[in-house]
């Protein structure tokens, strides 16, 4: 799995999306309407980077290293949001295996 359409062939996944440092979206692929591509690419960058700091702080609380965020995941009651790195994707959590999403986007945010 190499990229954002083989993610959003995952069953369960609705959407896919790779968004750049600054929160602008990249590219995206499977079904968007009526979610904005911009507005949740700049909602995945910002939630990484509260996940970084929040691994740094318990990092810093413990004194134990081990804590470095890899990916995060936004639970609701229907959808959920998945990401690691740079890459995310929307989930319908009634069909989706989360192990395998989450194996299929390390594979592509390491690529």
């Amino acid at each position: 799995m190499q990229n954002l359409e083989s993610l959003s062939q995952l069953k369960g996944v609705v959407a896919t999306l790779r968004f750049l440092d600054d929160g602008s979206l990249a590219a995206a692929a499977g079904d968007l309407d009526p979610i904005d591509p911009q507005l949740a690419a700049e909602l995945c960058y910002a939630n990484g980077r509260i996940m970084q700091h929040n691994s740094d702080m318990l990092m810093t609380l413990s004194g134990a290293d081990g804590w470095p965020s890899r990916g995060w995941m936004m639970v609701g009651d229907e959808l959920s949001i998945c990401a690691v790195a740079e890459v995310a994707c929307l989930v319908r959590n009634r069909d989706v295996s989360f192990n395998d999403v989450f194996r299929s986007l390390k594979e592509i945010a390491h690529n």
